[in-house]
């Protein structure tokens, strides 16, 4: 039993330390990706308030999904799922998917439409493809919108 737990105490060491690093925060200011890059930020932890700037990117047309960077003053940054993120904050893969379920809904929507006025020139089922495209290229994949409040987790870069 003592071999076990000399063994076992290492590990609930580094476990508990892995544990305290992250650290809970609120954030001060609204932050969005389709803000300019080097607008200032603030974030509200318990041991301070910490600030720095926002390196942003807009979503863009075909569903491309924008981001945003919080680049922090003091040697700090966000905690993401991983390690070569480095403070990177992007909406998920869900809003893009509704987008084009929504693209090829529209489509067909607009071909049952049109039916009415189908003849030898005009083809309904025409208008599946041409009104899919148009709306892709009007559909973007979603902006990054954090309010304040927002809470993010904040890891220390110091050792």
């Amino acid at each position: 039993m003592k071999q076990v737990s000399k063994a076992l105490f290492p590990l609930i060491l580094f476990l508990i330390s892995k544990a305290a690093a992250a650290e809970t925060c609120k954030l001060a200011t609204y932050a969005s990706s389709w803000m300019a890059t080097g607008t200032p930020f603030s974030v509200q932890c318990e041991s301070g308030t910490y600030s720095g700037h926002l390196v942003a990117t807009p979503a863009r047309r075909f569903f491309r999904r924008g981001y945003l960077r919080l680049v922090f003053d003091q040697p700090v940054t966000v905690a993401t799922g991983k390690v070569s993120d480095e403070g990177k904050l992007q909406p998920g893969r869900g809003k893009q998917i509704a987008s084009m379920l929504m693209a090829g809904g529209v489509g067909i929507g607009a071909k049952d439409l049109t039916d009415g006025l189908s003849g030898a020139i005009f083809k309904s089922w025409y208008m599946i493809p041409i009104s899919c495209v148009s709306l892709a290229f009007f559909s973007t994949g979603g902006d990054v919108l954090l309010k304040p409040g927002y809470k993010i987790e904040v890891v220390s870069l110091k050792n």
